[in-house]
């Protein structure tokens, strides 16, 4: 069967467990997980109809996921025009205003920012490099190796080796459904 689920595709079952969803705005109660528990236990077809709702869930979100890119790239676009035009009311207003000109709903004047530096490395050198020559100059982030110290917690014989200045909460895994 083919995950590209659409509206269309759902059968009685699956819009129903879809309505209640809905109806709930995600937030499941008791009451309404029991319903849809009582509902899917019925048989494969209704499973395989939760399975269909999951798909056509999973493309609505992908569906608004590139939207609000779209959107977020309309935003830019609309800042980068708002940035352009006030490029070019800067030239006008030093050019025919003497960088100032009051309205009756604006005043514009024009100023110049404080110089600022940029500081970059000479390509192909590395920071590494500038540490070992000036250590003033680098700042290094210290951060806890979660990765190692978790290594270290699984291991019986190293797990004695860890400092009571770390906390360990051992999440539990979940069992969940794989829709393939």
């Amino acid at each position: 069967m083919s995950t590209k689920a659409t509206l269309y595709d759902l059968t009685r079952e699956g819009v129903e467990i879809l309505d209640i969803l809905e109806d709930a705005l995600g937030e499941l109660s008791p009451e309404l997980e029991a319903r849809l528990d009582k509902l899917m236990v019925e048989g494969p077809e209704r499973l395989e109809a939760a399975a269909m709702v999951v798909a056509t869930l999973k493309q609505n979100a992908t569906a608004c996921e590139e939207e609000s890119e779209r959107l977020r790239q309309r935003a830019k676009s609309f800042d980068d025009q708002a940035e352009r035009l006030k490029i070019r009311m800067t030239a006008c207003l030093d050019s025919a205003f003497s960088g100032k000109v009051k309205t009756s709903l604006f005043t514009l004047n024009t100023q110049k920012s404080p110089d600022h530096t940029i500081v970059e490395l000479v390509p192909g050198t590395t920071v590494e490099m500038l540490q070992q020559e000036r250590p003033d100059l680098v700042r290094v982030k210290m951060e806890l190796d979660r990765v190692k110290v978790g290594q270290m917690y699984k291991n019986p014989e190293t797990r004695k080796q860890l400092p009571e200045l770390l906390l360990f909460e051992v999440k539990k895994g979940t069992r969940y459904v794989r829709i393939s």
